[in-house]
């Protein structure tokens, strides 16, 4: 993350727009997007393909959807175009498109002049991984899959963002685990070289038994008992993180008073897990669950991912909207309910409430409806998840 961004993360108050502020955005939204071009291809075919794909997207016509998008990589594997590549892929992420989904997204990513991956042996050779594109989350979602890249050959280097060291260090001890910027590309010399989609390529095949095995990331143990120790000090448990801003504009997130219902109804203390300028959404809180909200003002996720992932790991359950703390929480195997709206978003499959990638999440979706309805379904899910796994730990 830019120092810029970080500052601003850092500065933001995150409190979610009032009712009255949404309109009126929606309204400049959809003026934004009529004098808006949209990049599209330029073959006629391929044109024809986009344009179905996304209208079946907008009638949320998901099997038609993936047949457009299944089409549209075919085509666009045909003619070498990889900005089609990617279009598909990323859809058919979306819309549980299986390992064609990675084939397509890890073609999109090759670097000219770096010999791939293709599965093969890997034994007595280096093999270097990065992200070459993506936001944080995509170090989260295949994290996994460095278990059996680790295991196969002689060596693994992970080209890693610099707060996710300590993270990767930890769950994989013989991983060589470098800085993003810290060294020129041409000193990392490796046999062969792969994306985090290659991995998926090979690792996440279609059929689910030949899948490797989810992998938790590891946090400091150590510091995650001695946190968990002093939240529950202010009361008892279950321990229940929650996290409601985002500074992606676009995505539509329930106002401070849609969190009523759920956290009055929730068991325990209720610990923040936001980023940015909390104070005003705090006070707000603590209307509705009197003395159980915590804010730890020691634990600072844009600067120290090591301690936030510890207090992740701290609690028994994350109920949060989409952003990188339901990302980290999934990779740390801790159960975690997200909040959806109803937008087709990069990270999130367009319909079930399953994670391929995150075995211990579980999707709540706004479905068209008011988000308190929602929430309630998010409260009733949480409040099942406590009396069936949490044992007062």
């Amino acid at each position: 993350m830019s120092r810029s961004i970080l500052e601003k993360a850092k500065a933001a108050d995150l409190r979610p727009q009032s009712l009255a502020i949404k309109r009126v955005r929606a309204v400049v939204d959809r003026a934004r997007r009529l004098f808006k071009r949209r990049e599209r291809p330029a073959d006629a075919e391929a044109e024809r393909c986009f344009r179905s794909m996304e209208e079946s997207i907008e009638r949320q016509d998901w099997a038609a959807a993936k047949g457009h998008a299944l089409l549209l990589g075919d085509l666009g594997e045909r003619i070498g175009d990889t900005g089609l590549m990617k279009k598909a892929g990323r859809a058919l992420r979306r819309l549980h498109g299986g390992n064609r989904t990675w084939q397509l997204i890890a073609a999109s990513k090759r670097v000219p002049g770096k010999l791939e991956w293709d599965g093969g042996d890997l034994a007595g050779k280096t093999l270097l991984v990065d992200r070459r594109a993506g936001d944080l989350a995509i170090f989260f979602q295949f994290a996994s899959l460095l278990a059996p890249a680790v295991n196969a050959g002689e060596r693994c280097v992970l080209i890693v963002e610099p707060r996710l060291a300590s993270l990767y260090r930890r769950t994989y001890p013989t991983l060589d685990v470098r800085i993003e910027g810290d060294e020129k590309p041409e000193t990392l010399q490796a046999d062969l070289y792969a994306g985090f989609e290659t991995l998926a390529v090979h690792f996440w095949p279609d059929d689910p038994c030949e899948h490797s095995p989810f992998i938790p990331l590891q946090p400091d143990r150590q510091l995650a008992a001695e946190l968990r120790r002093g939240y529950l000090a202010r009361g008892h448990g279950p321990l229940i993180g929650f996290a409601w801003g985002s500074l992606n504009q676009a995505k539509d997130l329930p106002a401070l008073e849609d969190w009523k219902d759920l956290l009055g109804l929730l068991p325990g203390q209720l610990v923040s897990l936001q980023y940015g300028e909390v104070g005003a959404a705090i006070a707000e809180f603590e209307r509705y669950a009197p003395g159980r909200v915590i804010h730890d003002a020691s634990v600072d996720q844009l600067s120290d991912m090591d301690r936030f992932a510890a207090q992740i790991a701290a609690l028994d359950l994350v109920v949060t909207i989409s952003n990188t703390g339901a990302n980290l929480a999934g990779a740390l195997g801790v159960p975690t309910i997200i909040l959806l709206d109803d937008g087709f978003r990069l990270s999130w499959p367009a319909f079930g409430d399953s994670v391929d990638a995150y075995p211990y999440v579980q999707l709540v979706r706004k479905g068209g409806r008011p988000w308190r309805f929602a929430m309630r379904d998010a409260a009733d899910l949480a409040k099942r998840k406590i009396e069936t796994g949490y044992h007062g730990r």
